[in-house]
C-alpha cells in the first residue's frame, strides 16, 4: 500500500509537472494581473499570441472563437463545430445535482479542450488554420479529454430545492455576482471561468485565494473554524509544486480538491487513494505532527491497508472492514486541541465527524468521543483478530459500556461505587474517562511525550498508550501493567486495600490483571451464571470451571466480600471465599 501512495504522489508531480509547462504559455507576462485583455492570454491564438501554441501566420485573435459570418447556430456567433462525441460525466455517491451531458457554453468550452477538433478548425475558413507548437492542446489540465469524470461536474440546474437537499450549497439567489449561471439556471464552465481574461489566473472568475471561489458556492459545515482554514502552515516543504500559495489556508480546499482531472474521481480529491490527501502533510512536512509516522508502527489504526473500500455516504450496514483518515476526521471542520484542560466530552480534531449513540442510532455529529470509535467497534465490531477471550464474551463495546451492565469503565456513564479504592490522587470516584485515555499513541502526551495525541499507533498491543500484558505467568511490575496502574495506585492494589489477594494472585502466581477483569466492561446480555461487578470476566484460557461444577463462578458479597469457585493455575476453589467476615 505504501507503494500505491507513492505512485499516486509520483502522478500527482507529474500532472502538476504538466500544470508547469502550460504556465510556460503565459510566461511572457510578469503577472496574471496584466492579462485584464484576451490579447494577453493564452486565448489569443493569433500569430502574435504569447503562448507556445499559436498559429503560423494568422492575426485575427477572435476568429478561433469567434466571426461575424458562417457560424453555428449558437450565441456568441460560434466559428467552431460543437463536439459530437459522448462524455463520460462526473458521478459520485454524495452528489445531489443532476448533471447531464455537457450543454451551452460548457460544450463550447469542450470543442477546444476535450482534444477532439484541432485548435484551428474554425467554420469561417476553408482550410484549416496552421498552428506551431501543435494542433491539440497538450496532455495536462488542459485537455480534459472526453472523460469528465474526474472534473468538476456542469451542465446541471443550480435551484433552490438543490441547494435545499444538498444542505452545503449556497442558495443560487446568494452568489456572487461574477459567479452567474447560464440562462437556463445552470452552472457551466462558465460559471467559474471568463475566457477572455486571465487576471486571476487560469481564467478564474474571481480569485480562488483562501477558497473564496470554491466557497462562493460550497458552505461546508465547520469550515469556518477548521484547522485546513485558518492554518498558516507553509505547504514549501511537501510538494510544493501541487500548491498553488504558500500556506495551508491560502490554498483551503486546493489543499486537498482539484477541479479538474483530479486524482481521486469521487469528490475530486488530488490523490487517488484516500490517505494520499492527508499524508503529505500529516508526516511532519506541514502538519507539525508525523502522523505517518506513527501509522507505522506495530499497532495503528493504518488506512493504507485498504483501498478502495471508505465511501463518504457509507452506512454501517453497508460497510466493510477498513480504517480510513475520514472514518474519524472531518476534514472540513477538524479543528486544533483544546488545552483548557479537564475532560471534554469530544475534541476539536473529532468535531462534526459520523458517529453512533449509546442506543445503537447512527448519527451525523458525534457529540462524544465513544460514539465516533462505536462505528467500528459497537454492533458492527470489527475484529481485531487478538482480543482477550471472555467467559461471557461480546465484541460490542456499545453494549460493554450500557449503564445497566454489572460493571464497565465509566466511559459513557460514571461508575457510582465506593469501593474503588486504588485512584491515584487526581482522580476522583465518579470521573468519566475516554477512550484514548487508554488507547492512543505511546508518544503522545498522555504518556508524557511530545508526539501527537490519539489512536493513530502504538507500539504497544491493543493499540494502547502504555503496556498491558494479558500474558498468563508474568513476573509482575510497573512496566507489564503500566496501563493499569496509570489510573490505579500499583502500591495500593500491591497492599491488597481493594481485594485481600491481589498481592498473591498478581505476585505469587504471576496472574496478569486480565485473567480476572475485562477492562471494557460486562454486557448484561452475555453475563451468564456468573457475577460480573468489578470488571471480573475471566479468561477461559487461565481460569477453568471447578471439576464436576459447572462454569467458573464469582459471586460478590458485599463491599470487598466475595467467593470464587474455579481451577485456577492447578488449584481447586469451591466456594472460597474472601473480605470481612470470611475466615478461611
Amino acid at each position: 500500500m505504501q507503494a500505491t501512495i507513492a505512485q499516486a504522489l509520483t502522478a500527482r508531480c507529474r500532472r502538476f509537472i504538466v500544470v508547469t509547462v502550460i504556465g510556460a504559455l503565459s510566461a511572457v507576462l510578469s503577472s496574471a494581473a496584466a492579462q485584464d485583455r484576451v490579447v494577453d492570454t493564452v486565448h489569443n491564438l493569433a500569430a502574435s499570441g504569447p503562448g507556445v501554441i499559436r498559429a503560423q501566420s494568422e492575426q485575427q485573435v477572435c476568429v478561433f472563437c469567434h466571426a461575424p459570418h458562417n457560424t453555428i447556430a449558437v450565441r456568441p456567433l460560434w466559428n467552431r463545430e460543437a463536439p459530437l462525441g459522448m462524455y463520460q460525466i462526473y458521478s459520485s455517491s454524495t452528489l445531489d445535482a443532476n448533471p447531464g451531458q455537457p450543454t451551452g457554453s460548457s460544450k463550447l468550452c469542450l470543442s477546444c479542450h476535450d482534444g477532439t477538433i484541432a485548435l484551428g478548425s474554425v467554420l469561417s475558413r476553408r482550410q484549416q488554420i496552421q498552428m506551431s507548437g501543435g494542433s491539440f492542446l497538450p496532455a495536462g489540465l488542459t485537455n480534459l479529454g472526453t472523460d469528465l469524470s474526474d472534473d468538476h461536474p456542469i451542465s446541471f440546474s443550480y435551484t433552490m430545492g438543490l441547494a435545499a437537499a444538498d444542505l452545503q450549497l449556497v442558495p443560487p439567489s446568494a452568489l456572487p455576482p461574477s459567479v452567474k449561471l447560464d440562462a437556463d439556471a445552470q452552472l457551466q464552465c462558465t460559471s467559474c471561468h471568463d475566457a477572455h481574461h486571465n487576471r486571476f489566473g487560469d481564467f478564474l472568475v474571481m480569485s480562488n485565494k483562501f477558497s473564496a471561489l470554491c466557497t462562493s458556492c460550497h458552505s461546508m459545515n465547520g469550515w469556518g473554524g477548521s484547522s485546513h482554514r485558518v492554518s498558516n502552515a507553509s505547504v514549501g516543504s511537501a510538494d510544493s509544486v501541487t500548491w498553488p500559495y504558500d500556506t495551508v489556508a491560502a490554498n483551503g480546499c486546493h489543499s486537498c480538491h482539484r477541479p479538474h482531472t483530479a486524482g481521486g474521481k469521487e469528490r475530486l480529491q488530488i490523490a487517488t487513494v484516500d490517505e494520499g490527501n492527508c499524508l503529505p502533510c500529516h508526516s511532519g512536512a506541514v502538519a507539525t505532527k508525523n502522523i505517518l509516522a506513527e501509522i507505522d508502527k506495530f499497532s495503528a489504526h493504518d488506512p493504507r491497508r485498504y483501498d478502495g473500500i471508505h465511501d463518504a455516504a457509507e452506512t454501517l450496514a453497508s460497510r466493510q472492514k477498513h480504517v480510513e483518515c475520514a472514518d474519524c476526521h472531518n476534514p472540513h471542520a477538524v479543528a486544533a486541541i483544546s488545552q483548557t484542560g479537564g475532560f471534554q466530552a469530544i475534541g476539536g480534531t473529532l468535531a462534526m465527524s459520523a458517529g453512533v449513540t449509546q442506543s445503537g442510532t447512527e448519527i451525523a455529529n458525534a457529540q462524544h468521543e465513544y460514539e465516533v470509535c462505536f462505528r467500528c467497534h459497537a454492533d458492527n465490531p470489527v475484529d481485531t483478530g487478538n482480543r482477550v477471550a471472555r467467559q461471557a464474551d461480546t465484541a460490542n463495546l456499545r453494549l460493554k459500556f450500557g449503564s445497566g451492565s454489572p460493571s464497565f469503565h465509566p466511559v459513557v456513564s460514571a461508575v457510582g461505587s465506593s469501593d474503588t479504592v486504588s485512584l491515584v490522587p487526581g482522580i476522583p470516584r465518579g470521573s468519566m474517562i475516554l477512550c484514548t485515555d487508554c488507547h492512543n499513541n505511546d508518544n503522545g502526551p498522555g504518556a508524557g511525550n511530545v508526539g501527537p495525541d490519539g489512536p493513530h499507533g502504538s507500539i504497544y498491543d491493543f493499540l494502547l498508550e502504555r503496556n498491558y500484558t494479558v500474558r498468563d505467568d508474568t513476573l509482575e511490575s510497573a512496566v507489564e501493567y503500566a496501563m493499569c496502574y496509570k489510573c490505579h495506585e500499583r502500591s495500593s492494589i500491591l497492599s491488597d486495600d481493594s481485594f485481600e489477594e491481589h498481592q498473591k494472585h498478581i505476585v505469587g502466581e504471576n496472574a496478569p490483571c486480565s485473567a480476572c477483569h475485562d477492562p471494557h466492561g460486562i454486557s448484561s446480555l452475555a453475563s451468564g451464571s456468573s457475577d460480573h461487578t468489578h470488571l471480573i470476566n475471566f479468561d477461559p484460557t487461565i481460569v477453568f470451571p471447578s471439576p464436576g461444577r459447572g462454569p467458573a463462578v464469582f459471586r460478590d458479597l458485599g463491599t470487598f466480600a466475595g467467593s470464587c469457585t474455579l481451577t485456577c493455575h492447578g488449584e481447586d476453589h469451591v466456594d472460597e471465599g474472601y473480605g470481612p467476615g470470611d475466615d478461611d
